[in-house]
């Protein structure tokens, strides 16, 4: 099993931050894993929850966006912030409001991560209708709108921003 850094971004969606966080860090897992918050609106309260739930967590860490990037593309500096925070080559990128289709989502996403594999996705259902996670990767990588709400990519894959091959990909039904 792989080790994964999970990189959860939160702009004002700190009701379903506080919804998906305890089952993150509850779910079993064969490898070690780490959740990374990312908080883009650097929000006093949310600060003060994450560091009690750090206390409680050793895979939980946080950063936040600093007030003075705003005229960047806060989502991409979110990403690229978690990455460089992650300790493990694998990132499993997710949005705040995803609908996590089972507690095996990681182990069935990660048993396709290889040398000759740089992105998996995993296909489901979201609980909004906006599609944040495909536009942003669509952006950032150049592939084509997957339907997709749940990204696992290797770090320097994210970090370069480099154009994917579709050969390179997994796309897997959760």
């Amino acid at each position: 099993m792989n080790n994964v850094s999970i990189i959860v971004t939160c702009g004002e969606q700190q009701m379903q931050l506080r919804q998906l966080l305890p089952g993150l860090l509850s779910m079993p897992y064969g490898g070690e894993y780490e959740v990374i918050v990312v908080d883009k609106m650097h929000d006093k309260d949310l600060e003060e929850w994450l560091e009690d739930m750090e206390a409680q967590h050793s895979c939980l860490s946080h950063t936040f966006c600093p007030a003075s990037s705003r005229g960047l593309d806060i989502q991409r500096l979110a990403l690229t912030l978690g990455a460089k925070a992650a300790n493990y080559e694998w990132l499993a990128v997710l949005p705040v409001d995803v609908n996590l289709p089972s507690e095996d989502w990681l182990r069935t996403l990660s048993k396709c991560c290889g040398d000759e594999v740089d992105v998996v996705i995993g296909q489901t259902k979201r609980k909004s209708r906006w599609n944040w996670l495909s536009s942003i990767f669509r952006r950032s990588f150049s592939v084509f709108n997957p339907t997709s709400s749940i990204i696992l990519c290797k770090r320097n894959i994210l970090l370069q921003s480099q154009t994917l091959k579709l050969s390179n990909c997994h796309i897997i039904k959760l």
